[in-house]
């Protein structure tokens, strides 16, 4: 028995990184796992690791969640496949760096858009599924940059980006 037993969880950015050991380790504890990536074949990479190892797990890809319409896309066919959402981990990302001085507002916007307010959306379109199955638990994925900044790489958007995120929810 896992710890996560019959639980749905939402995982968003599952095409990689932090996103894909997210997939297997819930998948591990027992979750059924609905990812969603921009790249449909890392995703779909994803989706055949977990379940070689025996979990359960589907993906949509591509999605863009940094549109109401994606986000609330992938939450509708998550809900669908799963039949519910005990469990939301928002994780996907994209950034754009540069110091202040240099870095352009569509650069700060694309950083912005692309890590903070894909929280926002995801979350906003999650809650009534949360709500009604009796509550679950939001996982915000942030970095240290939120509350201490990076002296070797100018990430200002970023920093700002994810001290939001760790706060949304």
């Amino acid at each position: 028995m896992g710890r996560l037993d019959g639980k749905r969880a939402l995982i968003s950015g599952t095409g990689g990184g932090i996103g894909r050991a997210a997939a297997l380790a819930c998948a591990r504890e027992g979750a059924h796992v609905v990812g969603c990536d921009l790249n449909p074949e890392t995703s779909a990479q994803t989706v055949s690791l977990v379940r070689a190892e025996g979990g359960r797990m589907d993906a949509i890809a591509p999605v863009d969640l940094a549109t109401e319409e994606g986000a609330g896309r992938w939450v509708r066919e998550a809900v669908a496949l799963a039949g519910g959402i005990d469990v939301l981990v928002n994780n996907a990302s994209a950034i754009r760096f540069g110091p202040v001085d240099t870095l352009s507002f569509a650069d700060w916007s694309f950083t912005i858009r692309h890590e903070l307010d894909i929280v926002f959306l995801v979350t906003r379109a999650a809650w009534p599924h949360l709500v009604a199955g009796g509550g679950g638990s939001i996982v915000n994925v942030a970095s240290i940059t939120a509350s201490r900044g990076a002296f070797f790489m100018p990430q200002n958007a970023h920093g700002a980006a994810k001290g939001g995120a760790a706060v949304v929810g």
